[in-house]
């Protein structure tokens, strides 16, 4: 009987070790998110300190990047997880657009749908001659304009807005005027500094801080333009609501993007799991990362269009009733 009892004792043992070395943590986890004073930043840096309390062994990276570069980056490894725009997930994973003559991306799978967000907001110092976004090709204005960095999905916002009106770098340089693709923090200093007279892009809390020591204004586009946007490039619409930032008088009506969580999908279930989970079990934290989150729901982050979900989050919502089993 006693050998019994042992030879149990050693199976379950045994079943616990291959257990544990399943879901053994990985040594080192890299997060990527958007420019240095960006939401999206902000946000790698509070999924990394929630994750670091589930994986103590664990070292996790927070790195800068952009939609769609961490894309590109997932893909090849260099970052674990990462954020981006849902339609560029299923761009990047049927090589469309700027993923075109890349290799598909069919190790980037969706892990969690976070919100909607304003893109190509247009704002200019208070101070500066501008009523209208047609002005600036037909004046041949020396606008002095900063964006996001390259390689992400506002930067692309902006140089398609801008192109509905004819303006492109190459017009903007040769009336004296330039494009800067730069950090939102750094954006906002060079308006701040008076190096720059507009900003075109979401509205980042650095954005916001320079509206408190600068006053800007925005400078609304055109209804039908907002619609070809959304018609050729696949954007949603809405309207920012007046009195929703200090320089916001009117309704503005306004392409948005749908931010999400992506990961490589041979990244470990377990890690993709607690993930999520902790997420869920916190989401005043990521309604804190900033305006853009203010509306964070847990029981939406399985509303991913652009690709299939990573199976460690899928497990997760399945347990939450979610999506079905």
């Amino acid at each position: 009987m006693r050998r019994v009892w042992l030879l149990s004792l050693l199976l379950v043992i045994g079943l616990l070790g291959s257990s544990l070395s399943f879901a053994a943590e990985p040594q080192f986890l890299t997060i990527a998110g958007g420019p240095v004073g960006g939401e999206w930043y902000i946000l790698a840096g509070t999924l990394a300190d929630l994750l670091q309390k589930e994986l103590p062994n664990t070292k996790i990276n927070v790195a800068t990047g952009g939609a769609i570069a961490n894309l590109t980056n997932v893909q090849r490894g260099k970052a674990d997880i990462a954020t981006t725009q849902d339609q560029l997930l299923y761009a990047a994973r049927n090589k469309l657009d700027a993923f075109a003559k890349l290799e598909p991306h069919e190790d980037v799978v969706g892990v969690a749908y976070l919100a909607e967000i304003y893109m190509a907001v247009f704002l200019v110092r208070d101070d500066y001659k501008l009523e209208s976004l047609k002005e600036i090709a037909e004046k041949k204005l020396p606008i002095r304009i900063v964006t996001a960095p390259k390689g992400s999905s506002p930067s692309m916002a902006t140089e398609r807005l801008l192109a509905e009106y004819g303006i492109t770098p190459e017009s903007l340089s040769a009336s004296g005027g330039r494009i800067s693709y730069v950090p939102y923090a750094e954006a906002a200093s060079l308006i701040a500094d008076g190096h720059a007279d507009a900003y075109c892009g979401p509205i980042m809390p650095a954005i916001i801080e320079l509206s408190v020591k600068r006053k800007l204004r925005v400078i609304p586009a055109d209804e039908s333009v907002i619609k070809a946007l959304s018609e050729k490039y696949k954007y949603g619409m809405a309207k920012i609501p007046a009195g929703a930032y200090s320089f916001i008088a009117k309704d503005v009506l306004t392409i948005t993007e749908t931010p999400i969580l992506i990961a490589n999908r041979k990244l470990d279930e377990m890690v993709v799991y607690k993930l999520v989970k902790v997420m869920a079990e916190n989401p005043d934290r990521i309604r804190s990362v900033g305006a853009t989150y203010a509306n964070f729901k847990p029981e939406d982050m399985p509303r991913i269009v652009g690709g299939p979900i990573h199976p460690g989050a899928l497990k997760y919502y399945a347990e939450r009733g979610w999506v079905k089993k």
